[in-house]
């Protein structure tokens, strides 16, 4: 990656300018400490000197960047975590993308190309988009096959060596039809190989698409969580989102602040720009990580299409279910719950329900919390709990829901009324026509029924007031690794 000749000395100022932004680089103990942790993530001695000049310091590290794209890298990893200030960040980040930036492919070869793709209708074009860019790199939503090209011209090479445009010209070309626009794609593929002396890499892509099964579409997830601040009524709003037919890998969005006032609106804009992205997703699913104190929150009659004459509830259009965050920040409730799911998913014939003051003999009463979480314990195939008050709403919800974190139990559902609908538990049973792997479609069928209904009759309706927490062990948010593949044998694709 060297740069030499006059523009190598313009990269190297645009760096140096990008750097003095970020204020841990202008004090010597500070970039020490920077250095430090450059050194740690490479685990070698740095060539850069800490020179008492600033200047002088920032020269040497952007030298440093042009010669060693790990010790780029590495530098950046370090900001991050001493300045994670985003508008320096960003800068860099944009610097950094023009000392990465590959070849580009020759533009009279990109004009045949555009004519070839312009007007290709491709299915799952996003998750040919993914393929082709590799595993550590995010696509953004992208309108045609010669538009995606112009997009993943802009990333780097993958971890093959292929850029992803060239890799994606080969996923084009297995499902391009007729066979002649297929052969054509695949020779001028090959053209651009032998330039640029990728003939064996764009040759073991080629046979690894050729065998591949053809895809089908999978879900695609979308986790927001509601971080409450000190100041009641605020959060910290995140997400992440996962379309990875490989595994779970989530990927964070943009944390912003919001308030029980605006949060509706930042999570419509987060559900548009998701669907824009994953307009080839067999279905979307939209889950809420809500704290103790905000279960009570209706996230599911939240609404969509905001500006228009017609706003529209999200559990109109998405499943929508809730996620405990008091129980992902508990590492110790974490066995019980991963156990309990793991007979979910492998014995679903075996799995068990309660409802806390049903109708049947064995029914848990209410009351006493500390006897339904020894109920819980002592029979490990109960995976879903029906409470008989709403958590966050009500002293009563709210102990029941701290017994089922505990217990580990993943799936519990309550009415938002208090008292509960008498009718509740038996709905919701005939609706998932007794196989718990469907309470989540059975919700979902609920929620759209209500929705079809004038409007007393609406407010009447299960379908309004059902809250639904499914909560899957698997899929944490929090993590850096590819895990196991969501929902997999519980009713999910």
């Amino acid at each position: 990656m060297a740069a030499t000749g006059e523009g190598g000395l313009r990269l190297v100022q645009h760096l140096v300018t990008a750097l003095k932004e970020f204020r841990c680089l202008m004090e010597p103990d500070s970039r020490e400490l920077c250095l430090e942790l450059v050194a740690r993530e490479l685990d070698e001695v740095l060539p850069v000197r800490n020179h008492r000049v600033t200047n002088y310091f920032l020269v040497e590290l952007a030298k440093e960047c042009l010669d060693n794209e790990r010790f780029m890298w590495a530098l950046r990893g370090s900001l991050a975590i001493l300045a994670p200030d985003a508008p320096a960040m960003t800068r860099l980040d944009c610097v950094m993308e023009q000392m990465t930036a590959r070849p580009a492919l020759p533009t009279d070869a990109t004009e045949r190309l555009r004519s070839l793709l312009e007007g290709l209708e491709v299915a799952q074009l996003t998750r040919l988009c993914q393929g082709a860019a590799g595993p550590l790199q995010e696509v953004p939503p992208v309108t045609g096959a010669w538009h995606a090209f112009e997009t993943l011209s802009r990333m780097n090479a993958r971890p093959d060596g292929l850029p992803p445009n060239l890799a994606l010209v080969e996923y084009l070309a297995a499902s391009a039809r007729p066979l002649e626009l297929a052969d054509r794609l695949r020779s001028w593929a090959d053209e651009q190989a032998r330039e640029l002396s990728l003939k064996s890499p764009l040759r073991s892509l080629r046979q690894q698409v050729g065998h591949a099964a053809p895809a089908e579409a999978i879900d695609a997830y979308l986790v927001i969580q509601l971080l409450p601040q000190d100041e009641p009524g605020r959060y910290e709003l995140s997400s992440w989102h996962a379309y990875d037919p490989t595994g779970w890998y989530p990927i964070r969005g943009p944390v912003s602040n919001v308030t029980a006032a605006t949060a509706e609106r930042a999570v419509q804009d987060l559900v548009r720009e998701a669907t824009a992205e994953w307009e080839d997703a067999h279905c979307i699913h939209l889950e809420f990580v809500l704290s103790a104190e905000d279960l009570h929150l209706p996230v599911h009659m939240w609404r969509h299409e905001l500006d228009s004459d017609f706003p529209t509830p999200l559990c109109d259009t998405y499943p929508v279910v809730v996620r405990s965050l008091e129980r992902s920040q508990n590492r110790h409730w974490y066995r019980p719950w991963k156990k309990r799911w793991q007979t979910f998913s492998s014995q679903p014939e075996r799995s068990r329900h309660l409802v806390v003051d049903g109708p049947d003999p064995d029914s848990p009463p209410s009351g006493d919390p500390g006897a339904l979480l020894a109920r819980l314990n002592a029979d490990e195939h109960v995976v879903a709990l029906v409470l008989n008050a709403p958590p966050g709403a009500s002293q009563e919800g709210s102990r029941q829901a701290s017994a089922a974190w505990r217990a580990g139990i993943p799936v519990v559902v309550w009415d938002r009324r208090h008292p509960r609908d008498p009718d509740f538990a038996h709905h919701l049973r005939q609706k998932a026509t007794g196989d718990l792997a469907r309470v989540r479609e059975a919700v979902k069928e609920l929620r759209v029924e209500s929705q079809g209904l004038a409007s007393a009759e609406r407010e009447q309706h299960l379908g309004q007031h059902v809250m639904l927490v499914w909560d899957d062990p698997t899929r944490p948010v929090e993590t850096q690794g590819r895990l196991a593949g969501p929902d997999e044998g519980v009713g999910s694709r």
